[in-house]
């Protein structure tokens, strides 16, 4: 599957905690490895990698019970929280578009330590049918409240999935520019704990990258652009979409 027909999936695609637990066919699971591997990544060199795991392979207080999780794993690099939600938003959306769903896991791990863990995904066959949602249905801010100037790009970020749906983003259109902005705390008490929003700002994106695809519009991605705008109150730059 092509990239650009992940477009679609973006305004109707949902998250789940009811799996089917039969697991995915080995050729299946080959398909989804082969599309990871060919996603161009957010950063050129970026190393972020994966193990798929099984239900007794791993552990975490609340997570989804699913056939198969994704254990997505760094080493230290430049953004490479964005890096791992940018590269794995790319494969929820792959996932979405076969029919399948997926659900990000904060606390989904490996029952071995591995130092270099970053999150999990859980992912399979949605036990009910079908896993999709309308526009309507998705809680978002508005994108007065995400951004400022006009780029149709941006509508596709506003929809992207974030941890406690906190939506730490911010867009800045600049005469085809997308300067991008995220918040390092969510604030309050859950949010203090909360530790990944440079991840969800990384899923956003994603969706930026498959909008400029759809649209034909070459895409490439700044993390050093030293004119960017000031940051609003409260946020920190991340990189400029270009």
């Amino acid at each position: 599957m092509e990239t650009t027909e992940l477009y679609p999936h973006i305004f109707t695609r949902k998250s789940t905690r009811a799996f089917d637990m039969t697991p995915l066919s080995a050729e299946t699971l080959d398909r989804i490895e082969t599309f990871i591997k060919g996603v161009k990544p957010l950063l050129p060199g970026s190393e972020i990698t994966h193990k798929i795991a099984g239900p007794g392979e791993v552990k975490g207080i609340g997570i989804a019970k699913a056939p198969h999780y994704f254990l997505i794993s760094g080493k230290e690099q430049q953004l490479k929280d964005a890096c791992a939600g940018f590269l794995y938003q790319y494969a929820e959306l792959y996932l979405h578009a076969g029919g399948l769903s997926a659900r990000w896991l904060a606390g989904a791990k490996g029952k071995q330590p591995d130092p270099d863990w970053i999150i999990g995904i859980a992912f399979g066959k949605p036990a009910e049918e079908p896993c999709t949602r309308t526009l309507a249905e998705f809680k978002r801010k508005s994108l007065g409240e995400i951004s400022r100037g006009e780029d149709p790009r941006i509508e596709a970020a506003r929809l992207a999935p974030s941890g406690m749906n906190g939506q730490p983003w911010y867009y800045i259109a600049d005469h085809g520019a997308l300067h991008t902005y995220y918040k390092k705390s969510l604030g309050g008490l859950a949010g203090g704990l909360y530790h990944l929003t440079e991840l969800d700002a990384g899923i956003a994106l994603c969706h930026i990258a498959v909008a400029s695809e759809h649209e034909g519009i070459p895409v490439g991605f700044s993390a050093d652009k030293k004119d960017a705008p000031e940051p609003p109150k409260g946020f920190t730059y991340i990189g400029t979409v270009e």
